[in-house]
């Protein structure tokens, strides 16, 4: 088992740097089939073209059976809904792909995972077996589960960077922050992993009891990583899709005021540690708004996430909600870097980074533009308003009621 973890360990860090699409297929689909000691694996992709499931990377299967085999994509919808979900299915009376291919091929049974992103199907891992008498125990189910998990990650970063090596010569340099902001929180990721693979083998030789808080703290960090990266991703599918005009709102009624102490709630965790932010809210105990909840968080995750990297020695961290004027605002104030007067007109659109202090920051210059598109398609407003450069920041958010 220790020898099987540090071989996903090593081939998971292999994946993620991996930005050919192409090589990252064939890559998956050999350390599926070495993880499970399988007889093949295959990494299909969904194809709108083709409207199916298409083998895009292959280990220990022929080139005709990989050209050839396809599942609707139809009916992948019905089997692979949840991501992350494991089934096991005998391929000799339940196949999903081509019958007549599976027995040509002498498949027995498969390992099937879901490749899934923020509720979108992007492919499948399956992993064969050609002996009717195999089974995939629980080891093997969960380092396949762990395995798909880092795959859709790995896969929608190498597709970001493959979308974005499409455009003009002029984003590289975007590319090239865009690729480092992608991967900043695997570093930590990695080190916390580590340290508590550690950790536990250590205790267990010794025969010592867990130490339970000590791996809260290092779970509830590789939260906050993985979250991390959630954001970063989900803030450069809605620039996309808004250029596109598709950044799409679903309202429903919420508690606003809820919303806002839950975000702040987990930036006082996320900063307990490092002891430099203070936080405080000024809020009414309920503020029921119409809107899309899960966007309106996006934005309060970004500002507070603002507030709190560009006031890099701490200081007091000021979240306000008022109903004013037919409409709920924010406002959120920081101690921090401030704004210089020439930057303040040019700050919220895609990709712009502020030219004094703020540069020598880490970013991509999308938060702030992403914050505003969703204020504006409340039907709100964003606004900056900053006294000069070290003397803080305030953002300002109104939302019609």
């Amino acid at each position: 088992m220790r020898d099987r973890l540090g071989r996903l360990h090593e081939v998971t860090n292999e994946m993620l740097g991996i930005l050919d699409l192409e090589r990252l297929y064939a890559t998956v689909a050999a350390a599926a089939r070495s993880l499970d000691s399988a007889d093949a694996a295959s990494l299909m992709v969904v194809d709108h073209e083709e409207n199916a499931l298409v083998i895009r990377g292959y280990s220990g299967l022929s080139d005709s059976y990989a050209a050839a085999q396809r599942i609707p994509l139809e009916r992948a919808l019905r089997h692979y809904q949840r991501p992350g979900s494991v089934a096991i299915r005998d391929l000799r009376t339940a196949p999903l792909g081509n019958p007549e291919l599976i027995r040509g091929e002498g498949l027995a049974k498969v390992m099937a995972l879901s490749i899934a992103r923020e509720g979108e199907l992007l492919g499948a891992l399956h992993i064969y077996t050609r002996d009717p008498s195999r089974d995939f125990d629980e080891v093997d189910r969960d380092l396949a589960h762990i395995l798909a998990t880092q795959v859709a990650i790995a896969v929608t970063n190498a597709r970001l960077f493959t979308r974005l090596n499409e455009m003009d010569a002029e984003r590289e340099q975007f590319l090239s922050i865009v690729s480092h902001e992608l991967r900043t929180p695997l570093t930590p990721l990695k080190a916390l992993a580590q340290l508590q693979l550690g950790r536990l083998r250590r205790q267990r030789d010794r025969g010592v009891p867990m130490d339970l808080e000590a791996l809260e703290r290092n779970l509830e960090s590789i939260e906050r990583q993985v979250d991390r990266m959630n954001g970063l991703v989900n803030d450069l599918l809605s620039v996309s899709r808004a250029g596109r005009g598709k950044l799409e709102i679903e309202n429903a009624p919420f508690d606003l005021a809820g919303e806002v102490r839950d975000v702040v709630g987990r930036y006082v965790a996320a900063t307990r540690e490092e002891g430099r932010h203070s936080f405080t809210i000024d809020a009414p105990e309920t503020l029921t708004y119409d809107g899309d909840q899960a966007r309106i968080d996006q934005l309060l995750m970004n500002l507070v996430g603002n507030a709190v990297k560009y006031s890099p020695r701490g200081g007091q961290v000021a979240v306000r909600l008022v109903r004013q004027n037919g409409a709920a605002e924010i406002a959120i104030a920081d101690q921090g870097i401030g704004i210089p007067d020439g930057d303040l007109p040019r700050l919220g659109t895609a990709f712009t980074r502020g030219a004094g202090k703020a540069s020598t920051f880490a970013g991509m210059g999308i938060g702030l533009h992403v914050a505003k598109l969703v204020a504006e398609a409340h039907g709100g407003s964003l606004q900056l308003a900053s006294p000069g450069e070290d003397k803080g920041t305030t953002v300002t958010v109104r939302l019609p009621l």
